[in-house]
């Protein structure tokens, strides 16, 4: 047995048996963990389409085809990841079509076909967000547990060349998903310092350049920057030395930046085009915004230095211009297979700004991020108060994931017992703590957003939760949260096959839960009484949604379980029918809880 071999049966058989499953079920889990960089217990209950056939032998094939799939927000559109995973050694042309029309019949086409069953929530949550007016871009993942070069499956090969398209429809073998968690790991520990030397490029029109015309450098504060233009053969040496010592883009690209989006995106593509055009490539420092690029130290040049800058940056981190820097190496790349070694005559603009104050940094990458959403969720990971969290959560014997990869790591995915991503759990303490189910179903974006903003603003009401303080009453909260959203998910299972709406319902469901509880909070502790809570919870949700059922038939309308959970009329409609009266003092309550 090798060692890719060793690795990978090692994390099968934790999930075999951490979910009495087997293994091609556990090779489902696996790769769709490792793609999306999810926990293994957040795929099984929320990603994964196959494993809930083994709850009721009737929902056996009623799959749709499809293993998994997960909508993720981008802030104004959304990316729909689906899955197919098949625990063998051979690429199958067939499987390869069968997926691709599976998905199109079902979510773009919208055509409706037998066997679907427990796709459905998922087909549901398609429509509405279509309806909603976003835009959703499909990716897909076939996944084998074989290799495209294996000389016993030549076709692997072939197949693979004809179907993988990255960024829309990727095919993934062994090899792959070995390499990648493999950086996933490596990216936990500490980066190795990078020493990077920036050539800037002088004027071309002041021959006599000294500095200020090639080379502009200024300081605000204690913030030193300089701007230049550099070759593009120069950006991606940086990428090469990178990976030469890291093994992985994660500390060259800011986390605050969404990642590569490929080129099936028009902006790309367009780039793509410019770099690949001579007659327009030499205008790209014109039409392109360049990199912005944030580092520990640099060494500005008093002077040229045998007719030209030398500008040594330490740990030099990307934090604007990932797109440009990617499209620059890809193209790069595939001049270099082609035999050519430098792509002439591009030119790419660079701001560098040296500093260590974080709160700068984070200015810097939102004032220069205007094109894409920011991650906040990455922007809270290293926060107080989650450094906090995750301490309290390892005591309990739960893994706390706050930043990608995490879940690979020795200590949190084989020591603990349990895992949960840190905007999961934020999400369920908004949807029930701040009382805001519907915002918790309905955006994590914006869930994230405010915890980010109540971190850093002393006047927003939720900061003295969560401005890292090691006596906030939020890591208390955080445990009762995690303990409402476990029984959710646990008790779901059970109600997939007699309630449709039950996988729409989960924010709404611990709302209520809480609300039950929320004079005693220590009952959330006794398996009892957290059952009560549920059942009573469950009894308003199937009462309310018949009301709503009955009502639009009446006006001859479609009625959607998730445009109905996420709109607050599902709290208001919850709480008339449970008998509770909005709380205007909430912040004041929640400073209590303890």
């Amino acid at each position: 047995m090798n060692n890719r071999q060793l690795f990978i049966e090692g994390y099968l058989n934790k999930i075999s048996e951490q979910f009495s499953i087997d293994k091609d079920i556990s090779f489902e889990i696996f790769s769709i963990a490792a793609i999306t960089e999810r926990p293994f217990q957040e795929v099984y209950d929320d990603i994964q389409i196959r494993q809930k056939r083994e709850i009721d032998s009737n929902l056996k094939g009623k799959d749709g085809g499809i293993d998994g799939a997960v909508f993720v927000e981008q802030g104004s559109y959304y990316t729909l990841m689906v899955f197919q995973c098949k625990n063998s050694p051979s690429l199958k042309t067939n499987q390869l079509d069968k997926f691709r029309h599976d998905v199109e019949d079902l979510f773009i086409y919208g055509i409706n076909k037998l066997h679907t069953e427990l796709l459905q929530p998922k087909i549901n949550e398609y429509q509405q967000l279509s309806k909603d007016g976003f835009i959703i871009e499909i990716k897909y993942y076939f996944v084998y547990a074989g290799s495209n070069n294996d000389p016993k499956y030549p076709a692997n090969n072939q197949n693979y060349q004809a179907y993988h398209r990255s960024g829309e429809y990727e095919i993934w073998d062994i090899e792959a998903l070995y390499e990648k968690i493999s950086q996933l790991i490596k990216a936990q520990a500490k980066r190795k310092e990078i020493k990077f030397i920036f050539n800037p490029q002088i004027s071309n029109i002041i021959i006599s350049d000294r500095q200020g015309q090639g080379l502009y450098t200024y300081s605000v504060g204690n913030v030193r920057a300089a701007n230049f233009r550099i070759e593009a053969d120069e950006l991606c040496r940086l990428v090469e030395e990178e990976l030469s010592a890291n093994n992985t883009y994660e500390f060259l690209f800011s986390d605050n930046i969404r990642s590569f989006l490929g080129f099936k995106v028009r902006p790309n593509q367009r780039m793509k085009e410019t770099l690949t055009n001579p007659d327009s490539a030499i205008y790209f420092p014109l039409l392109n915004n360049g990199v912005t690029i944030i580092c520990e130290r640099m060494e500005i040049p008093s002077t040229l230095q045998s007719g030209k800058y030398i500008l040594p940056a330490y740990n030099p981190i990307i934090v604007n211009g990932l797109q440009t820097t990617r499209v620059i190496y890809e193209v790069f790349e595939e001049i270099k297979r082609k035999g050519n070694n430098k792509l002439q005559n591009v030119f790419v603009n660079v701001r560098l700004y040296e500093t260590s104050d974080t709160e700068i940094v984070e200015k810097i990458t939102d004032a220069t991020n205007t094109q894409t959403p920011i991650s906040y969720k990455d922007k809270v990971s290293n926060k107080d108060f989650n450094l906090y969290v995750k301490e309290v959560f390892a005591n309990q014997g739960i893994s706390y994931i706050t930043k990608r990869g995490e879940i690979f790591s020795n200590y949190l995915s084989k020591q603990l017992k349990s895992t949960i991503e840190s905007d999961t759990l934020l999400r369920f303490w908004y949807a029930t703590f701040y009382e805001q189910p519907e915002t918790a179903k309905n955006s994590v974006y914006e869930v994230m957003e405010a915890i980010f903003d109540a971190t850093n603003n002393n006047s927003h009401p939720l900061h003295e939760l969560f401005n890292g303080e090691k006596n906030s009453p939020i890591y208390q909260q955080l445990i009762y949260s995690y303990e409402i959203y476990r029984h959710v998910q646990n008790q779901k299972k059970a109600q997939q096959g007699s309630r449709e709406y039950i996988s729409h319902a989960t924010e709404l469901l611990a709302y209520g839960i809480y609300k039950y509880l929320e004079n005693d909070l220590t009952n959330i502790n006794h398996s009892e009484k957290l059952e009560e809570a549920y059942q009573f919870a469950l009894d308003i949700v199937d009462q309310i949604i018949k009301k709503q059922i009955e009502l639009y038939k009446k006006q001859e309308k479609s009625f959607s379980y998730s445009g109905y959970f996420r709109k607050a009329k599902c709290r208001v409609d919850y709480n008339l029918q449970a008998g509770i009266i909005d709380d205007d003092s909430i912040i004041q309550k929640l400073l209590q809880i303890l």
